[in-house]
């Protein structure tokens, strides 16, 4: 029988790709002149010459590198500036932060990558969000300033369903997670860096950010992280790293005063036997421990009054603020109280200077449920049996240091915790060799920068 073949279609490309690669170089020129233009369009000034460069730049990156790394590098930036994203931004009382604007580009760039993928998130962390939604929508609509409350509101949802419903539906491997909590590490240990010769406040010192409280939250955060990548590689050198910047996060908690941010590190530290299910290490901990009470005194003078472990003793300005969150308790006391079911909205929240009270006198006793309900789902996981269960650690960290932070929708804390939902949405199973969800899927985590080779002890 005489050979029969197929013909091709005209429109097809041929085998061998340059079809392919003949489109993407027309299309990286087009877009390389698209740049020229918008760059020299912009030099009627200053400020619009650095807009226009901005984002000729951006646009001739895009066209470079792609979309999905240009998606990865934009939530490492995101991640590396929310340490001291009030910092950044031109005021404090600013809404829109520069780590917002890059979340913002992330999520334009990864919206192609995202759409129509199965959502997986765990049950309890849906009937948390819709409590929270059912009952801030109710609170809203009956609170006496709506339109403060609504713009309170949407930017708690913005990281609380926003941000972890996106890394839930992106679902980056592992290795990915590694790299952007590595980028918030890098960028809070630029933060102490800068520290020594940046402002302070009363003798406390506020790195790049913009209050010592949250230079000390920044360090809490940070170490947590750091526990987690403690156990993600086993080089001696990339210990020493770990190690390194370890101790720039606890220096960062004591030069900057906050005695929550101290108190937290210690619990974190206490918790590792119990992670680790090791007596070894517990009475090692134990031995520390002993050590560090009888070089309290010590330690406290050595450190001068405004230092975290001064604080803690009572020292400096420590009952002037003792006094003024006791006023803030007493006045979200009194907040709650006066609609319990209901709430009164977030229009107040912020002044209440304590985020779980905060929650209950904005959206009443079931919404602080469903909020509960939403930590609950984060935090469980670090009793389980998954390998990368100390990421939990970050969730924790969270749940300890925001009974003292006054704002819901605090970057800092948010940011480096959100990929904790990944491990809750995948409790006992290794991510590497999920094959739903392998570690470098086609998507812009298979994109990723080089990372430190993982390995990991088999349990």
């Amino acid at each position: 029988m005489p050979n029969q073949t197929t013909a091709r279609p005209p429109t097809a490309a041929r085998g061998d790709g340059s079809t392919g690669v003949v489109e993407r170089r027309v299309v990286t020129v087009l877009v390389v002149l698209l740049a020229v233009v918008l760059a020299a369009a912009s030099a009627r000034g200053p400020i619009a010459a650095a807009l226009g460069v901005a984002v000729a730049g951006f646009v001739a990156a895009l066209a470079v590198i792609g979309r999905q790394r240009m998606a990865l590098l934009a939530m490492v930036a995101a991640f590396a500036t929310a340490p001291m994203y009030k910092g950044l931004a031109p005021s404090e009382d600013m809404p829109i932060t520069p780590t917002d604007l890059v979340f913002g580009i992330a999520v334009v760039l990864l919206l192609p990558t995202v759409i129509g993928r199965p959502v997986r998130l765990p049950l309890g962390y849906v009937v948390g969000v819709l409590i929270i939604l059912t009952t801030g929508t109710l609170s809203t609509v009956f609170s006496p300033a709506p339109v403060i409350s609504v713009l309170q509101f949407v930017q708690w949802l913005i990281v609380l369903v926003g941000l972890v419903g996106l890394l839930a539906i992106w679902s980056p491997g592992w290795r990915t997670v590694d790299l952007l909590l590595w980028s918030y590490v890098a960028g809070h240990t630029l933060s102490t860096l800068y520290s020594p010769v940046g402002e302070s406040i009363a003798g406390r010192s506020v790195g790049l950010t913009h209050h010592p409280n949250a230079f000390g939250e920044a360090g809490v955060m940070a170490f947590a992280a750091l526990m987690y990548l403690w156990r993600r590689g086993e080089s001696v050198w990339y210990r020493l790293v770990v190690a390194a910047c370890a101790g720039a996060a606890v220096l960062s908690v004591v030069t900057s005063g906050s005695r929550a941010a101290a108190a937290v590190v210690a619990g974190l530290i206490i918790m590792v036997p119990f992670v680790e299910r090791s007596a070894v290490k517990g009475f090692v901990l134990a031995l520390a421990l002993a050590i560090g009470v009888f070089s309290l005194p010590l330690l406290i003078d050595s450190t001068g009054d405004t230092s975290a472990l001064a604080r803690l003793a009572g020292t400096g300005d420590a009952l002037v603020a003792d006094q003024a969150r006791s006023n803030a308790q007493d006045f979200g006391i009194d907040m709650f109280f006066q609609h319990p079911i209901v709430g009164n909205g977030f229009a107040e929240a912020i002044y209440v200077h304590n985020v779980v009270l905060g929650v209950a006198a904005s959206i009443g006793v079931v919404g602080l449920l469903g909020y509960l309900i939403v930590l609950f789902v984060l935090a469980r996981p670090i009793i389980g049996t998954h390998p990368n269960r100390r990421i939990a650690y970050l969730a924790w960290a969270f749940i300890a240091i925001t009974p003292t932070v006054p704002a819901l929708e605090d970057r800092t804390l948010w940011v480096p915790m959100a990929p904790v939902i990944l491990l809750a949405m995948n409790m006992r199973k290794e991510r590497d060799t999920d094959p739903d969800h392998p570690d470098e899927p086609n998507d812009a985590s298979s994109t990723a920068l080089p990372a430190t080779p993982v390995t990991e002890t088999p349990r």
